[in-house]
């Protein structure tokens, strides 16, 4: 028995032991299967390793070629991943590449960063006499940093003064020098023909294409379809416009529109009740020029000029020119026709005194809501609302009273009237109901009384038809997507304000894109448009390396499209931008500031840089402009240093009070002053700069002061091109101190360009005067 159970004991034994060896040989075999196969792709993992271990020699490492990368290896990390590893006891030699590439795959952004940081270290030390060198004097550190890197998108955010070109330039020819980058694979742009030339001409690498966004918009065109485009030229653009617009105020129900418009939907009206105080909504008041269309005479100095009427509030604005265009002689806060000057109280003036014959009415213009609430900003140091509201509602009735004492007409209009569109027929009917015969002006009598009184608003109002004409374009927006969108904003009043404006301008805009297409000619932004979609369609056959945009603060929708057009036809294409966003001044011709401020958002991964030491100017100055500029919490902050802190750019306030809208005597006073201070000034550069181009008649009268030379032209040759531009000059012979000659241009047309002096006149809407370097003011 015992023998038996021993006998099956073994042979379980050996079918066990069997068991256990078939087992092993069938797991050996496995495991010598999956050992061959790791050890067939150990040379893939080396080499796949070797992107991130030998970057250096490579170059910087791009967030493109990180995606290349990761796809391309994506099938060998997937593999190892699912197989056991350890179990093919490769040796050690043999495992750790394979494990080391798992890692870096799992961790592959931080490995690109950690490259990319040993790399710009390495490379700033063994291009450093290449920096030092490069543009004819060194770079700054930032400079060199901006340069290097060089990611899929690189946006180096610059400070006035800090070098932008030679930035630009040294990229340029570091790229050249450091990857063999064919100079004609790299695209540069910049917004002028000028500044494209003066690139090219700093650069001075053969090949490299230098174009304006015009111009490489022609070509792209030209091209794809074989034929150049006929451009219409953007001289004519605002001439072609005010001219329609003429012809179009002939008609009677156009210019009624017009004229609606002007007096009530021009500026943009806010309620009293958004002021915190009274400061605010005077300065308010004043910056949006809230003055009646009534032509005030004021004497100063023995010279009578005639200023439109200064009221105080908006709406007190809008009922002097309801009586103004009603035929009422009206005067506004005139002393009332009894005495009832007090101890205590001066004499009482009412908001409007109307006279008509033998007949006289005054209005009160309430500032109460229907609950009899006035606006917060009412409110007295110490007081609350209730006393706030408790004293006006006195002032009221005293008003009220004395007028029922003399046996007055009073009439009183209320802040809600307006809201509710109810002010102007009431006082229509209270006007008649008091006996006054209301003769309206037809809208040609109107359109003559706004012409006269606000010259300066109706000409920015043609201007605002250029301006609205290009944003609309470059951004490539039909007049119904405008419909569509004004219909979607919230805030009625903004609503019906855009829904007037847009009835007055759509004619003007077809007539325009009849008059394009009768000449058989586009426009810029149809020619920007046009050539984004050609390089969409695949039509332009040319790619890039590398585009180059100096400026970029400046860009447009329609622009960025052509760029993101390019970039897609060749997606290892790199995008170089500079700019700074404080200078960003170009709105008006379609320029959107927030393709630089959320740069990654429109171009993808992304890297900024900064080049903030600037040599253009310095303390305190910089200091001055830069706590202004952010003020504004939309603009980039930036830490600007000078280069060298041993010089300053000094700055003089000086104010014009001649209250007539020139500034004879404070700009005569600075040059006088600068030509005492620095002797011959023609051998020094001198700008006056004003808002707009008809500032200029700020300095000119019948006393002689200043002699004005219109619309001469300079010339500047720039790598043998002749570049021509044209400027007012402005002369003033001080008695014994022989002739100051300065350049008139608006601040706009002064971009880009340096001056010893400037004078900068309509420093605020009341006419102060400012000056940098030199001489700088604010009000």
């Amino acid at each position: 028995m015992l023998a038996t159970l021993g006998f099956y004991a073994l042979l379980i034994l050996l079918v066990i032991l069997g068991l256990g060896f078939s087992r092993w040989r069938r797991y050996e075999k496995s495991r010598k299967v999956l050992y061959d196969y790791l050890l067939s792709r150990k040379g893939e993992a080396v080499e796949a390793l070797s992107m991130f271990l030998y970057r250096d020699r490579l170059g910087y490492f791009t967030n493109h070629d990180l995606t290349e990368w990761r796809t391309r290896y994506q099938g060998l990390y997937s593999t190892l991943k699912k197989n056991p590893i350890a179990a093919a006891k490769l040796p050690q030699t043999d495992l750790m590449p394979l494990n080391q590439f798992i890692s870096y795959y799992e961790t592959s952004e931080a490995q690109r960063d950690l490259c990319n940081q040993v790399f710009l270290q390495r490379e700033l030390e063994n291009y450093k006499g290449f920096f030092d060198t490069v543009t004819g004097h060194p770079l700054d550190l930032q400079q060199r940093t901006a340069i290097v890197q060089d990611e899929d998108a690189n946006l180096v955010i610059a400070g006035a003064g800090s070098g932008k070109t030679t930035t630009i330039v040294g990229k340029v020819k570091y790229l050249v020098d450091r990857y063999k980058t064919d100079p004609s694979r790299i695209l540069l742009i910049s917004f002028t023909k000028k500044s494209a030339a003066t690139l090219a001409s700093r650069v001075g690498v053969e090949g490299v294409l230098a174009k304006t966004f015009h111009s490489f918009g022609i070509e792209v065109i030209r091209e794809a379809e074989g034929r150049q485009p006929t451009i219409f030229d953007d001289n004519q653009l605002k001439p072609f416009l005010s001219k329609t617009f003429r012809e179009l105020t002939r008609d009677e129900e156009y210019l009624k529109s017009v004229t609606d418009y002007f007096t009530h939907f021009l500026k943009p009206a806010r309620e009293a009740s958004e002021f915190e105080d009274q400061g605010k909504h005077i300065q308010y008041l004043k910056d949006q020029n809230f003055r009646t269309y009534k032509a005030v005479e004021h004497t100063f100095q023995g010279r009578t000029t005639y200023r439109q009427e200064v009221v105080k509030s908006i709406e007190e604005c809008q009922i002097a020119n309801f009586l103004l265009f009603h035929s009422l002689d009206y005067q506004y806060e005139q002393p009332y026709e009894h005495d009832t000057a007090t101890y205590e109280r001066r004499q009482y003036r009412p908001d409007f005194t109307v006279t008509q014959g033998e007949r006289r009415v005054y209005i009160e213009h309430q500032a109460l809501s229907k609950e009899n609430t006035v606006p917060p900003f009412f409110r007295k140091a110490g007081q609350t609302q209730e006393q706030a509201n408790a004293a006006y509602l006195a002032k009221a009735q005293w008003a009220r009273d004395t007028h029922r004492e003399y046996n007055t007409a009073l009439i009183e209009t209320f802040t809600h009237e307006m809201a509710d569109n109810t002010l102007f027929p009431n006082l229509k009917r209270n006007l008649e109901e008091a006996g006054i015969v209301l003769t309206p002006k037809t809208p040609s009598e109107r359109w003559e009384i706004i012409q006269q009184a606000a010259s300066e608003e109706v000409e920015a109002f043609l201007t605002l038809f250029q301006t609205f004409l290009s944003l609309m374009k470059s951004n490539n927006h039909s007049f119904l997507d405008l419909l569509e969108k004004n219909d979607r904003i919230k805030d009625k009043v903004t609503r019906k304000r855009n829904k007037r404006f847009l009835q007055i301008i759509r004619p003007i805009l077809e007539a325009y894109e009849r008059h394009l297409s009768e000449r058989q000619e586009i426009d810029f932004s149809d020619m920007v448009n046009r050539a984004a979609a050609l390089v969409r369609e695949g039509r332009y056959k040319r790619e890039f390396d590398y585009i180059i945009i100096d400026e970029f603060q400046d860009i447009s929708v329609g622009r960025y499209k052509l760029i993101k057009a390019l970039r897609e036809a060749n997606p290892a294409c790199r995008l170089f931008c500079v700019g700074d966003d404080w200078q960003s001044i170009y709105r008006f011709t379609g320029s959107d500031i927030s393709l630089f401020k959320d740069f990654e958002r429109y171009f993808g991964f992304s890297i900024r840089s900064r080049i903030e030491t600037t040599y253009r100017f310095f303390e305190p100055l910089i200091k001055l402009s830069g706590d202004f500029i952010l003020k504004n919490p939309n603009q980039t902050k930036k830490d600007l240093k000078a280069a060298f802190p041993d010089r300053r750019t000094d700055f003089r306030l000086r104010y014009s009070r001649t209250g007539d809208h020139k500034d004879i005597a404070a700009v005569a006073a600075i040059l006088r002053e600068l030509a005492v201070e620095f002797g011959d000034l023609n051998k020094k550069s001198v700008y006056i700069l004003g808002r707009y181009g008809f500032d200029i008649d700020r300095l000119s009268d019948d006393t002689g002061t200043f002699t004005i030379h219109r619309n001469r032209e300079i010339k500047e040759q720039i790598n043998g091109k002749v570049f021509s531009r044209t400027t007012d000059l402005v002369e003033y012979s001080p008695l014994g101190l022989g002739t100051v000659r300065a350049e008139f241009m608006t601040v706009h047309r002064s971009k880009g360009l340096e001056a010893d002096f400037v004078v900068v006149i309509t420093a605020t809407r009341v006419g102060s005067v400012s000056q940098p370097r030199c001489l700088t003011t604010s009000h």
